[in-house]
């Protein structure tokens, strides 16, 4: 089966970043699917975030998953 990972805000759902789908060896073949797996990261969007209208360079950014580059996260 075929995956493709997204990774969405947790409170608002918006897509943070859709990865490229991982194929099988049946990928394309009729009748085929690729599943979709949710990463839930952040807290919510600008957009939806309560503090966006703030002027903080923080503005928007709630409480993450804890998983940074800087953490060594494995992706």
């Amino acid at each position: 089966m075929c995956y493709k990972v997204v990774e969405r805000y947790s409170v608002c759902k918006c897509v943070y970043f859709q990865h490229s789908i991982d194929p099988c060896s049946a990928y394309g073949q009729r009748g085929h699917s690729v599943q979709e797996k949710t990463v839930l990261v952040g807290y919510a969007c600008s957009r939806h975030s309560a503090r966006g209208a703030s002027s903080s360079p923080t503005a928007g950014r709630g409480p993450d998953s804890g998983y940074s580059s800087s953490k060594g996260s494995y992706r």
